[in-house]
C-alpha cells in the first residue's frame, strides 16, 4: 500500500497579479521546423513563432510558469512585435539600455541562432489575459520585458552586472 496522506497539497492555480514585475528565465520549447529546432510553424504554414516558457526565478511566485509565443513569420504586426520582444529580451538579459547605440550594444543585439535566447534571465512584467468569449480561463501573459532604463530593472538585478559575452 502506498500512503499519500503526508504528500504536499497541490499548489495554488491562482493567477499572478497583473503588473507584477519578476525576474524570469526564458526557456524555448522545441518546434517543428526542420531549419531551426526552436521554430514552430502553424498547421497552415503561414505563421511561425518561438514557443516560450517563462519561469519565475525569485520571490513569492518562484517556479511559476507563463507560456507565450514570439512571432517570427506572419502578419507585419505579428513579426514586428516579435522582433521588438527579442530586442528587449537581449537588452534585459545583457544589461543594455535601449537608447545605447555604441558598437558594443549594437553587436549585443545580434544573434546567430535562436538558441542564444534559450535560458536567458530577464526582468518581465506580468499581465492577465481575459478570454473575450468566456470559453477559457484567464491566464498570465508577459506584457513587457523590463530593460535597464526602467527603474524596476536595477531592483531585480540587485545592482549586479549580468554576465554575457558576444
Amino acid at each position: 500500500m502506498i500512503d499519500f496522506n503526508y504528500a504536499e497539497s497541490q499548489n495554488s492555480f491562482d493567477l499572478i497579479p497583473a503588473n507584477t514585475i519578476a525576474k524570469a528565465r526564458l526557456v524555448l520549447k522545441a518546434g517543428n521546423d526542420p531549419s531551426d529546432h526552436f521554430i514552430t510553424r502553424s498547421r497552415g504554414g503561414d505563421t511561425a513563432y518561438l514557443n516560450c516558457e517563462w519561469i519565475i526565478l525569485e520571490g513569492k511566485y518562484a517556479k511559476r510558469k507563463i507560456f507565450d509565443k514570439i512571432g517570427l513569420e506572419g502578419s507585419d504586426r505579428w513579426v514586428n512585435m516579435g522582433k521588438a520582444r527579442i530586442r528587449a529580451i537581449l537588452e534585459s538579459a545583457k544589461g543594455i539600455n535601449p537608447k545605447d547605440v555604441s558598437e558594443i550594444a549594437v553587436a549585443a543585439r545580434k544573434i546567430n541562432s535562436f538558441d542564444e535566447l534559450n535560458n536567458l534571465d530577464v526582468v518581465i512584467k506580468v499581465g492577465v489575459e481575459h478570454d473575450k468569449n468566456g470559453q477559457y480561463q484567464d491566464k498570465n501573459r508577459v506584457i513587457a520585458i523590463i530593460t535597464p532604463e526602467n527603474f524596476a530593472y536595477a531592483e531585480f538585478i540587485n545592482g549586479q552586472t549580468i554576465p554575457w559575452s558576444m
